[in-house]
Parts: structure tokens; sequence; C-alpha cells
């Protein structure tokens, strides 16, 4: 008996060391894996939202690549008044990836927060002076699932997996309570329904990389949008709704009013895109709350959706 329990413990030794050495290096692999899927998430396109920047207070619609602008939002109250604003992104976004791996799938978190200020600039167009001004520092804090797959098992990771699919993002303003509750875009040849509940339902619905959303230059396309806002402006509609699109700040960017004739939470429009090549684009779909611009004390209000389109020329 003496001599089977020597043999055994010993062996049981054995295999509880070996145990404990994988479960050690399991855990390392693991780390480094989530960090390598955190560089190639970082380093990709769909997470920019740099082209919802305004570079500054400018008028409610506007074209950097025509030169096209309008003076004022026709449902903006103090049309006696020219209104401009916009926001000024301010250093580098902040980020947040947190990694998931499920055997060759993985799904990552991003939380991106940018600063700026919010500025607004009120003219006095009988006059033809600046009325009233103001610049408010904001934080939004945007939301996005990014989807990644493993293809290939070679001795580097880096080169083994790949961005599949990814989420729309979700931003928002603070604890504030404005909400896209649906948004809807349709021509003749396109169909996009998106829609969002309290649980953030809509960071689950994936487009496919290899098939983003094609926009053909300078067709015409209708969105409407829906919202839900507990404490509204005083004024009816008690928001303003756009759409930005474009390549960055400053360069080729577009901004697009909606608007909610029967205010009833349902604002819609109709643009268009010029032809931005090739490359992935982003298009933005923005609400402030109209305290935002006409409060001088109120913080900027705001929520918007924005995902990853491509221009494509009809073959």
């Amino acid at each position: 008996m003496k001599k089977v329990s020597k043999i055994l413990i010993p062996g049981i030794l054995v295999v509880f060391l070996f145990w404990m050495g994988c479960e050690s290096t399991t855990s390392s692999d693991v780390d480094e894996l989530e960090s390598i899927l955190r560089e190639i998430v970082e380093a990709d396109s769909t997470i920019l939202i740099d082209g919802i920047g305004d570079e500054g207070a400018q008028t409610a619609e506007y074209d950097n690549g025509s030169g096209l602008s309008k003076a004022v939002l026709d449902t903006f109250p103090y049309d006696f008044k020219l209104v401009r604003f916009g926001r000024r992104l301010s250093g580098h976004p902040a980020r947040e990836v947190e990694i998931e791996i499920d055997g060759n799938v993985a799904e990552a978190l991003v939380t991106t927060t940018i600063t700026g200020n919010f500025i607004v600039i009120l003219h006095d167009t009988v006059n033809h002076t600046i009325a009233d001004s103001t610049s408010k520092p904001f934080t939004q804090a945007a939301k996005q699932k990014i989807r990644l797959r493993r293809f290939r098992n070679t001795s580097d990771p880096r080169h083994n997996w790949r961005i599949v699919a990814f989420s729309p993002i979700i931003a928002r303003t603070g604890d504030k309570l404005l909400e896209i509750t649906d948004i809807s875009i349709v021509s003749d040849s396109l169909s996009i329904n998106l829609a969002n509940d309290s649980e953030d339902s809509l960071l689950n619905h994936f487009f496919d990389r290899l098939e983003l959303p094609i926009f053909r230059p300078f067709k015409l396309y209708h969105v409407e949008l829906g919202v839900n806002n507990p404490d509204p402006f005083f004024y009816d509609p008690g928001e303003g709704a756009m759409v930005h699109y474009g390549i960055k700040r400053g360069i080729m960017k577009f901004r697009r009013v909606l608007r909610d004739d029967e205010n009833d939470d349902t604002f819609e429009g109709n643009f268009r895109v010029r032809g931005q090549g090739l490359r992935m684009r982003r298009l933005f779909f923005d609400v402030i709350d109209l305290a935002s611009i006409f409060d001088e004390d109120a913080p900027l209000n705001s929520t918007f959706w924005a995902f990853p389109y491509r221009v494509r020329y009809r073959r």
C-alpha cells in the first residue's frame, strides 16, 4: 500500500503542476490576444466619428463642397436673427475597448468620448451685428459593437483576425433623456430601417463589412427620424434634427436639416451625397434640444446615431 501511495502522490503532483502551468499560459495568451484585438479595432476607420464636428458655429445647412448655406432652420423661433451653431471638437477622442472572445469569434464594445465646445452665434439681420453668442463645453460618449473573426492560424494573431461586422454608433450627452427611437432611409434602390429601445438593442444590429449600404452620387434619399424627448424646449417642435455626412470635418462636410411640420416627434427630409470615392464614409443623424441653442444656461443636450457607407456610381 505504501508503495502504491509513493507512486500515486508524485504522479498526481506532476499532473497538478502541469495543469497549473497550462492555466497560467492560457490566461496569459488570452490577455495577449485581447490586447492584439484591441489594437486591430482601434486602428480601424469603422470607429471614427470626427465627421460629427462642424469646426464651430455654422449656418443650419452648409456644404463645404459647394459653399451652399441656409441662414436659419425654418422651424426655429426668433427667425429675425441669423442663427449659427455647431460643435468644435478638441483634442483626440478617448476610447475604451472591451473584448470578449468565443472561439473563432470575438466582439468588442467600443466607447468613444469626444469633448469640445458647442458654439452658438445669433446675428441681428437688421443691424448686421452679433446679437449674442455663447460657447458651451460638452462631453459626448458614443458606443458601438465590433465583430471580429479568425480566418487563419499563423504564429502572428494580427494576421489571423479581421473585423467582419459592426453596429451603428449611439452617442449621448451626459444623463439626458433625449433619444432617437427609429430611422428609415428609402429610395427606389435602397431601404434601411433601424430602431432602438431602452436596452440599446440597436448595438446588436450588425452591418456586414463587405456589404455596406451603397449610396449613389446626387441621388435623392428620403429619411424619417423618430424622437423621444421627455423635457423639450418650449417651442414646437422642441428639437432640431439634422443629417451630417462626408469625409471628415472641414473636408467635403455637409449638414442638412430635417423637419417636423406636424410636431408629432417625426422629422423627415431629403438629402443627396456627392461622389466621394470608394472609401468608407460616415452618415450621422443628429438631434439637438433647442434649449441648447436658445437658452444660454442650458448645456448641450444631444444624441446622434451614425454608421459607415460607400458611394458608388451605377455600372
